[in-house]
């Protein structure tokens, strides 16, 4: 299928599974918690003036000005006087916070010994003394305060020690950031947070060997938590270890099967194998003991849709909506799955209730409807306010109401829509490429080469522009040398598209190469079931000299695809020849 004969619609496509959010956000095992947000200026409400003498409240107040006004020197001066007033701790906190804030790390250090000393037994303290050390390359300070900090949060603060790998994931090479973590991680051996702290930062500097074994003892320290597991599931996944990867997980999960995060991270492996079927019984059997769970819910019903499964899908995302949660998305995709089993009502109804996510697709599919029905005018209408009230859809807005011209065979009011849009944008992809391909079915040849190479100028790994551009030069001119090399270069970035793999088996048969033409137009053809391709892949046997094989193909692709255009006059012109082919097949041909 060449990108030249696609509609815009797939250009401005509703979202599919790849876009969606089941594909859940694989958290990088690396990823140590972040550390406190040492350098934000305090608040003026951070310590109350109530029972302070003229004195104190003055240096209060003179710091809080001078931070204001960005004077960080005179705010530490003035913060640092008033905890040495006061005696207060909050206010030693507001000078080391300030000092830090204007990287003046003498003051700061000088800060935090007055704070440890007002307040020695306060984990805040321990940790901005221990991120100083850290910063000065002081491994036996730093860690005589991270060991403090561990002993005072301990039982109290289940983040202890990822906060602590936050700190330690400071240090200036990842060389001493490994040294300081594992020291740490020797004084607390039997604490299975600690092996997780250190897995998660040697992960992060690429440390794999030492992040698995770390991970595999925090789970020996503590069977029954599944952090561990998970982190080591997506630490082979970040490897591409991935048939290792489904081995563990499955392992994991016949011991944890109604583990919401486990089944979760299963479902997604199998979506990222195109195993929809399988990823959505995952989805589908965590739902039988969490009935209610709105992702796995969420995640059936975009499955489904992405099966042509919309009663299912339906089914999946009312159960969703009815839930409370993602109501937004719920609608939307409602919304989708009526559109597919053709119940319009329905569908406006459903995108009519969308608010904020989705907002502006769901009143793009509206304007679609409407148009569909015969009120173009309404529906362009609305694309032009979308674009006033959401300037960041009006690209995708612009699309869509080109398509409904076109669509209404209106496609002079399209380009003119189009080159009002490029005007406004003169280098948006998007509509260079939808004019390009609308110039060219217009018979405009010019203008659309000059629209796909203006893209590939700005991005020349744009595998669409090049399939495009060699697919025309291939199917409209002459010029088949330089069209196969456009398709070969769209070839090496995407090698499994099936536009692509019926470009150049177009092109290899206008240079002659029919077996190769051949070869490619099948594999394009098993991997979409296209009527364009199957015309394709017809003509190609016809010149073989296999004209039976050709009218199976067609046959087969005409039951499938009746109301294809390509494919019924490539019919059309081999019908007189019908004779030739029912001496080998007397049935082949349509009547």
């Amino acid at each position: 299928m060449s990108l030249l004969t696609l509609s815009l619609s797939c250009v401005v496509a509703t979202a599919t599974l790849c876009a969606s959010p089941v594909v859940l956000a694989r958290a990088d095992p690396a990823a140590p918690a972040p550390a406190a947000a040492l350098t934000a200026f305090p608040a003026t409400n951070s310590m109350k003036t109530a029972g302070l003498n003229a004195e104190q409240v003055y240096a209060i107040l003179l710091g809080e000005i001078a931070g204001r006004r960005g004077d960080m020197s005179t705010a530490f001066t003035q913060y640092f006087k008033a905890a040495q007033l006061t005696q207060a701790p909050q206010m030693a906190e507001l000078a080391a916070r300030v000092a830090i804030r204007s990287e003046d790390y003498d003051a700061a250090d000088q800060a935090v010994r007055l704070w440890l000393t007002l307040a020695p037994n306060a984990p805040m303290a321990q940790q901005v003394a221990a991120f100083l050390r850290i910063h000065a390359e002081d491994q036996e300070g730093a860690l005589i305060h991270l060991n403090r900090l561990i002993e005072l949060s301990e039982g109290a603060n289940e983040t202890v020690y990822d906060d602590a790998a936050a700190l330690i994931a400071r240090a200036s090479t990842p060389e001493l950031q490994l040294r300081l973590m594992q020291a740490l991680v020797t004084q607390f051996p039997e604490s299975a947070d600690a092996q997780q702290a250190l897995a998660s930062l040697a992960a992060g500097i690429s440390q794999f060997a030492i992040a698995d074994k770390a991970a595999r003892r925090a789970l020996e320290l503590r069977p029954e938590w599944n952090k561990p597991r998970l982190f080591l599931v997506r630490l082979l996944l970040t490897q591409d270890k991935r048939t290792e990867a489904r081995q563990l997980l499955e392992s994991f999960i016949v011991n944890t099967p109604n583990d919401l995060a486990m089944q979760m991270l299963y479902g997604q492996f199998l979506v990222e194998e195109k195993e929809f079927t399988s990823a959505r019984a995952v989805f589908e059997q965590l739902l039988n003991s969490q009935p209610k769970a709105p992702e796995a819910l969420f995640a059936a019903g975009i499955l489904s849709l992405q099966l042509n499964e919309f009663d299912r899908a339906q089914a999946y995302f009312t159960r969703l909506y009815d839930t409370g949660e993602r109501q937004n998305d719920a609608a939307f995709y409602l919304g989708q799955a009526a559109e597919q089993m053709n119940d319009v009502a329905a569908a406006l109804n459903w995108y009519q209730k969308v608010e904020e996510n989705h907002v502006a697709e769901a009143q793009m599919r509206i304007a679609v409807l409407r148009a569909a029905a015969g009120d173009v005018a309404a529906a362009r209408e609305m694309l032009q306010q979308l674009r006033i009230d959401s300037p960041e859809d009006a690209v995708m807005s612009t699309l869509v109401e080109a398509e409904i011209l076109e669509n209404a065979h209106q496609a002079e009011e399209a380009m003119q829509v189009l080159n009002a849009a490029l005007n406004e944008q003169p280098d948006a992809v998007d509509l260079l490429y939808a004019r390009g391909l609308l110039a060219i079915n217009l018979g405009q040849l010019e203008r659309g080469e000059q629209d796909l190479q203006q893209i590939i100028t700005v991005d020349a790994e744009n595998a669409n522009a090049l399939n495009a551009l060699g697919y025309t030069l291939a199917d409209r001119t002459d010029r088949y040398t330089e069209a196969l090399g456009y398709i070969e270069r769209a070839y090496k970035l995407k090698p499994d598209e099936p536009a692509i793999l019926d470009s150049l088996g177009w092109v290899h048969y206008r240079l002659g190469h029919l077996e190769t033409a051949r070869d490619y137009l099948r594999q394009a053809l098993a991997a979409f079931n296209d009527g364009e391709i199957a015309a394709h892949l017809g003509e190609v046997l016809w010149a073989m000299g296999q004209q039976t094989e050709a009218w199976t193909v067609w046959n087969a692709s005409l039951a499938a695809h009746p109301d294809d255009a390509d494919l019924q006059k490539v019919i059309e012109r081999h019908r007189v020849l019908k004779t030739e082919a029912n001496s080998n097949n007397a049935k082949g041909a349509p009547k």
